[in-house]
């Protein structure tokens, strides 16, 4: 029996996005949490998050994926374009689709506006300019953007932010796009076939390594250590952080600095949940 239609578009969805649910999932239940709490609403709002992060990454994953097929030849060969599980033409009908309901649905509440085009900018300068390529544009800059945009429309997608819950997702931001810098560590290869002038690529893998470890992870942890984050679980995110950058320093492969990234995207939960708690307590 053939799979129904609305079957195999749930799929087409889950392989164009898996690689990013660790980094959207797992921070929206943790966020939509937390603004049912503090707008003291029944527990079922927390499903309120669920439409608008759908699209924002299955916009993102679109965008990224059609003008990328390339470099996912190379780096992530898998992916539904390269491997002609579905025509480019198809993937912009999608494209086409998903733009009309991330509108709609920030139109349907006005708090997701802001968040809403930032994201749609944000998109943009990663796929349109070659500044989304260089290493300062694409984690920096858009990295904190993007976060900044997830995190804060993901709240406001069930309440209104307070100076609180954006002082929070600013530190968290900002920090996401020094620490990942580790990402590109995976993706040399791909990177060079399109023309990105990503740090490995700039200074050179290894070189890029040690600015990681000493540079941008102790920035990153600054950055924390300011928004007092740091000082609430101390040795925790400490001994996170060193691990982060003994592995960034040890890397030898793509596949070992995937598992580096992942410990970051893991790490990434932990840190938001720290203002959060804290905000419950």
């Amino acid at each position: 029996m053939k799979p129904t239609f609305i079957a195999s578009e749930i799929r087409l969805f889950f392989d164009f996005t898996w690689r990013d649910w660790s980094a959207t999932l797992i921070p929206g239940l943790i966020v939509a949490t937390w603004a049912v709490q503090r707008a003291s609403l029944p527990a079922w709002n927390v499903v309120r998050f669920v439409p608008w992060t759908t699209f924002y990454t299955y916009f993102f994953n679109l965008s990224n994926q059609i003008v990328g097929i390339e470099e996912d030849r190379i780096n992530k060969p898998g992916r539904p374009l390269p491997s002609g599980q579905i025509t480019v033409q198809g993937a912009k009908r999608r494209w086409a689709i998903t733009s009309a309901a991330f509108l709609c649905t920030a139109l349907s509440n006005s708090r997701l506006i802001p968040q809403t085009l930032t994201w749609a900018a944000t998109t943009a300068f990663l796929c349109l300019t070659p500044y989304g390529g260089h290493w300062f544009g694409k984690n920096v800059v858009a990295m904190s953007l993007g976060t900044w945009a997830l995190l804060s429309g993901i709240y406001s997608s069930i309440a209104e932010t307070t100076p609180v819950e954006e002082r929070s997702f600013a530190v968290v931001s900002i920090w996401v796009g020094l620490a990942s810098q580790i990402q590109d560590l995976r993706d040399i290869d791909g990177d060079k076939v399109v023309g990105r002038k990503t740090l490995p690529i700039v200074a050179g893998a290894e070189r890029s390594r040690w600015y990681i470890s000493f540079a941008f992870l102790p920035l990153g942890y600054a950055a924390l250590w300011a928004g007092g984050v740091v000082s609430v679980a101390p040795m925790s995110l400490t001994a996170a952080h060193g691990l982060l950058a003994y592995r960034a320093l040890s890397g030898t492969d793509a596949r070992y600095d995937h598992k580096t990234y992942m410990l970051l995207a893991y790490l990434f939960s932990y840190v938001l949940v720290i203002p959060i708690w804290c905000d419950m307590k």
